[in-house]
């Protein structure tokens, strides 16, 4: 036997919904991002902020290789 093939309708909905998926459309939908209770401050990577930091640690001490090119006069000695 032959399947009989499945035809759109000419009249009336094209798709159906099953009880739980119309409960879910009717249902509001919550942003919980909207009312501040998302993440606070520069949670993403900060330029400006590396940067300061950058320069911070800098300023501590020496840094590199030019910290040892110094020394040599000291260790020929």
């Amino acid at each position: 036997m032959s399947r009989k093939a499945k035809r759109v309708p000419k009249r009336g909905a094209v798709w159906h919904l099953s009880a739980e998926e119309v409960t879910l459309a009717k249902k509001p939908r919550y942003n919980g991002f909207a009312c501040g209770h998302g993440a606070h401050g520069d949670t993403k990577y900060n330029r400006a902020r590396a940067n300061r930091a950058w320069k911070r640690d800098m300023q501590k001490g020496p840094h590199g290789p030019f910290f040892f090119a110094g020394m040599t006069d000291a260790l020929t000695r």
